[in-house]
């Protein structure tokens, strides 16, 4: 089987069963993809579905076709894996939001917590790594990335099942919790940054409903921390639902 190209595509150059490929992304598929007519690309929306398109005018960076078929919810796990994380420093934020986006989380809430050594986000770029990581990946949604004080998030925390990665004795591993559940449709993880949750946030957390869980015997680095537990959920999450 051919790979998958995949390009980004805004919604307003889709008409009904026709698309327009251009700017950044028409250069791309023109000039470094090599696009051809009569070549099928994959058109992603970042909303969810994707459209498999055949190339009919390729004219310098514009590029012209017809879609053959809406494709809903493409490469998107049936379980929702909302991730939030204290704010990371140097590059360790961007690693987080890349390799999350190809794990397939939903959404990613960087957390302002008082042991966060850094306290400025730059948004702009985080969404800029997760389209591109997106789109390298072959996924339909991109993850919503947000930014948030603690006391404000923690009282709009999603429903679903919630923990809170924690390395105390009674903390039960994160696959014991996911193995005993029937079906989830929802999961919420929260890791704390570099010098870990103070005892307040902590209690907080569990008062709001986060169960503790653990991901194995070892300290691990927040962005290892974070990005092991969605690849977890996810495949966990997966086969709890199946029949």
């Amino acid at each position: 089987m051919a790979e998958r190209r995949h390009f980004i595509i805004h919604s307003d150059s889709l008409f009904g069963n026709r698309f327009i490929l251009n700017g950044d992304e028409g250069h791309h598929a023109s000039r470094v993809t090599r696009i051809r007519i009569g070549d099928e690309i994959t058109l992603l929306d970042t909303a969810g579905p994707a459209y498999a398109g055949v190339v009919e005018q390729v004219k310098g960076d514009t590029i012209k076709g017809r879609v053959s078929e809406k494709i809903e919810d493409y490469n998107e796990s049936a379980t929702a894996v909302h991730l939030s994380v204290g704010l990371l420093k140097g590059s360790k934020m961007d690693a987080l939001v890349e390799k999350c986006t190809e794990l397939g989380v939903s959404s990613i809430s960087v957390l302002r917590l008082r042991n966060s050594v850094k306290r400025n986000v730059n948004l702009e770029r985080l969404n800029r790594i997760a389209l591109s990581a997106m789109k390298q990946c072959g996924r339909g949604l991109m993850p919503e990335i947000l930014a948030s004080d603690f006391p404000h998030w923690i009282d709009r925390s999603v429903k679903g099942e919630k923990f809170v990665l924690d390395e105390s004795a009674e903390s039960e591993t994160l696959v014991s919790h996911l193995a005993s559940m029937e079906k989830v449709t929802q999961v919420q993880l929260v890791v704390g940054p570099e010098g870990g949750f103070t005892s307040e946030e902590l209690a907080s957390l569990i008062t709001a409903g986060f169960k503790r869980a653990s991901i194995g015997p070892r300290r691990l680095r927040a962005e290892t921390a974070a990005i092991t537990s969605v690849a977890i959920a996810e495949q966990m999450a997966e086969w709890s639902g199946r029949e």
